[in-house]
């Protein structure tokens, strides 16, 4: 408790001032950016901008983006500090059960398609 504060006049030190200034200032840039890109996906849509391949790789790029922002400003993943090993092996072991999952389930979907079909 004596390291958070100043005992002398019981105020935070300046480098942890910074430090949650700094935290805020991410948690802000990940919302506003996240913002931005859900109502860019939302609104290519919606008008029906693009053509439908188009659209289809366009909306992959943004969730590809929104993906990243969300590791770098919300989970706080990066390479820049010491001993991120562990944080980036598990990020990258949980891209790798998603990218399973998500294969899988349409992988099952497309052979119950034609399945149907045929």
């Amino acid at each position: 408790m004596a390291d958070n504060y100043n005992l002398d006049n019981h105020t935070q030190q300046p480098s942890q001032l910074n430090q949650g200034t700094q935290k805020i200032r991410s948690y802000i840039t990940g919302f506003v950016l996240s913002l931005i890109l859900t109502f860019t996906a939302f609104i290519l849509v919606e008008k029906q901008l693009l053509s439908s391949m188009s659209l289809f790789y366009a909306i992959g790029i943004i969730a590809i983006l929104e993906l990243i922002v969300m590791a770098v400003c919300f989970l706080k993943v990066n390479v820049s500090e010491e001993d991120t090993s562990w944080n980036i092996a598990s990020f990258i072991f949980t891209l790798l059960i998603v990218a399973i999952v998500v294969c899988g389930s349409l992988w099952i979907m497309y052979n119950l398609n034609y399945n149907m079909v045929h």
